[in-house]
């Protein structure tokens, strides 16, 4: 197979040491990342005080230039500050009347050429009209450059709510243009093949099948795999699947799975090849789908296959196979196939994330990790299944990442712990939850959600929390990752967000923004938009930094479920840092969706944050960079 190459933007940057190397490995070794060439990202927003703007510092930018990187901002070409701003990428222009707004970079003195014209909110927020699908709902959304142009578009799955209709994917900009619709088919809601009480629908997608087991796929994932600056669409397809151009998915079997190449322009399919066979005994698929740089360089598919076997509510089996997609070919990297006896439990997601600082991405999927060579790195001692986890760098005093995660207690099923903290790149549990002593049943210990984020100023690194009822038992509580238990009470635990001006973390739940006081262990509401929802497990499709500065964005359905709308935080902020879209860790966790989980970066943030490390990025070979200079 043929790679497209690759063309470097950190340059004599990255050879002279100036950009810092993960732990152990030398600048020269350093992987480089092929990272989507997006634009300058300029929001303007109404607000009381005047236009808020809000724009990107790129990560290629940043590579090079470090701090030498300031802005000058335009309205109708008539610059606004009199010195370059360097505190923030946000500006709040009070001058009245409307105008087109433009940032130009300032590198080292000089001023660059301007970037695309701001985005106007003039709504306080874009919404984007979806097509008519009376008695659908939008389950998930995944950012991708379709066009090339170096915004996002976006694509949704569309599910009906009374599960007896097609799945539906469709795509759309952020202005609320259509791109096209992809028919998932029969296949999408209709059993086939297999063992019957188990099996998934083999076109599923975004959790469909309401078989146990398979209500957290996703089985969709949208990225830029061949390097053409486009990104495709990857996605579980099956018998009857129509694409946007009319072309269908013939097979010999309706029980037949295959995975998509789809143009992410057009809908129309590129390429297909069929599952593994591994598990074609036991009947169709459920699973995930991400993207992982396995080489540390080019982004490779990720498909996550799950099978449940024997009675009702039976055993899991599951295998990891890779992709590798050169703008022709859809080609096999490796498989792996977890073995039963492993101790590997699968969770409700995977993440894509190189938890030992070589560049290259491993695939954590709740206990257990698989290497980036498809080999098994380890299973976490004495761990089984929980719906949550999370890896990051939750604590700056300690090298590398740390995870944290949950455990559930179901039918019979007892976790011998409710919780952990562990180094991610060993599995060796750092801090272990403890039950109480007089539980009498499952729902006593049983942990089903759990949260971390830097809630609590005074002390250092990240908290982390669970859903754990009882404020009694010993497992309850926020804890810090150095000091312990810090509050007996506990904010909300579905999502992290940064979305006001500090670098400590909000919490979003439901389609609101929480402010968390240690003080007083309570949380204040410090965003809530009307009209819109959320959906399964108080979640909106999506939520993260799309545009605008680096802070985080919320997409929501609207509550006729006609539209979806993009919310961006207007509150000051004197911090700056890169875009979140272009951090490695960051961008990959929005290419799994399953049971939604929060998105970190790969480098400690929060309050102790003076600034971010200068990462190690590529653009695709011909790329021109979109970030006003050469």
């Amino acid at each position: 197979m043929h790679r497209r190459r690759t063309v470097t933007v950190v340059a004599a940057t990255l050879l002279a040491g100036l950009v810092s190397a993960p732990s152990g490995h030398t600048a020269e070794h350093t992987p480089r990342r092929v990272v989507e060439n997006l634009d300058r990202g300029l929001v303007a927003v109404p607000t009381d005080e005047g236009t808020f703007l809000g724009w990107r510092l790129l990560g290629t930018e940043y590579a090079r230039h470090g701090d030498a990187v300031s802005f000058n901002v335009y309205k109708d070409g008539r610059r606004l500050n009199r010195a370059p701003v360097t505190r923030s990428t946000t500006y709040l222009d009070r001058t009245p009347g409307e105008g087109v707004y433009t940032v130009r970079a300032v590198v080292r003195g000089r001023e660059q050429r301007p970037g695309r014209a701001a985005l106007d909110l003039a709504r306080g927020y874009a919404e984007i009209r979806l097509a008519t699908a009376t008695g659908y709902t939008v389950q998930h959304a995944w950012p991708g450059d379709l066009d090339g142009d170096g915004r996002y578009e976006i694509v949704v799955s569309r599910l009906s709510q009374t599960r007896d209709r097609p799945d539906l994917l469709e795509a759309y900009t952020l202005t609320g243009e259509r791109l096209w619709r992809v028919d998932q088919g029969p296949g999408s809601y209709t059993q086939a093949g297999g063992n019957g009480a188990n099996d998934p629908a083999p076109a599923a997608i975004s959790g469909s099948t309401a078989i146990g087991g398979y209500r957290n796929d996703d089985n969709v994932t949208v990225y830029d795999l061949d390097g053409d600056g486009r990104a495709e669409v990857l996605a579980h397809t099956a018998d009857g699947t129509t694409f946007a151009d009319g072309s269908r998915v013939t097979a010999a079997s309706p029980a037949d799975q295959f995975v998509s190449v789809i143009d992410g322009l057009t809908g129309a399919e590129r390429t297909r090849q069929p599952v593994p066979d591994d598990f074609t005994a036991d009947g169709p698929s459920g699973g995930h789908f991400g993207i992982a740089h396995l080489d540390g360089e080019h982004p490779s598919l990720v498909t996550k296959l799950v099978t449940r076997v024997g009675a009702r509510r039976g055993a899991f089996r599951i295998l990891f196979q890779t992709w590798d997609f050169d703008g022709t070919d859809l080609t096999r990297r490796w498989k792996y196939v977890v073995p039963a006896d492993s101790g590997a439990t699968s969770f409700h997601q995977i993440r894509t994330v190189d938890v030992d600082g070589d560049g290259r991405d491993e695939i954590a999927d709740g206990n257990y990790v698989v290497n980036s060579d498809g080999t098994l790195r380890y299973v976490v001692d004495g761990a089984g299944h929980g719906d949550r986890f999370h890896i990051a760098d939750l604590d700056p005093a300690r090298p590398g990442l740390e995870g944290f995660a949950i455990q559930q207690a179901e039918l019979g099923v007892v976790p011998a712990f409710p919780w952990y903290y562990y180094d991610a790149d060993t599995g060796e549990r750092l801090v272990t939850g403890q039950h109480p002593a007089d539980w009498v049943n499952d729902t006593d210990i049983d942990v089903g959600r759990g949260s971390t984020g830097d809630i609590d100023p005074d002390h250092p690194g990240y908290e982390y929390w669970t859903s754990t009822a009882d404020v009694t038992a010993p497992g309850a509580g926020v804890y810090n990752v150095r000091d312990g238990k810090v509050s007996t009470t506990t904010p909300s635990v579905n999502f992290r967000i940064w979305w006001d001006g500090d670098r400590a973390s909000e919490n979003l739940d439901f389609t609101h923004v929480e402010k968390w006081d240690p003080a007083t262990g309570t949380s204040e509401r410090i965003f809530q938009p009307d009209g819109v929802v959320s959906g399964a497990r108080n979640a909106t499709p999506f939520y993260g930094d799309l545009l605008g500065d680096w802070r985080e964005e919320i997409l929501a359905e609207t509550a006729d479920r006609t539209a979806l709308r993009l919310y961006t935080t207007t509150e000051p902020t004197r911090t700056r840092l890169y875009t979140l879209a272009q951090n490695p860790a960051y961008r990959l966790g929005w290419t799994v969706r399953g049971y939604l989980q929060s998105t970190y970066t790969d480098y400690y943030l929060g309050t102790e944050t003076r600034r971010a490390p200068r990462p190690s990025l590529t653009l695709p070979e011909g790329a021109v960079s979109r970030d006003d200079h050469a």
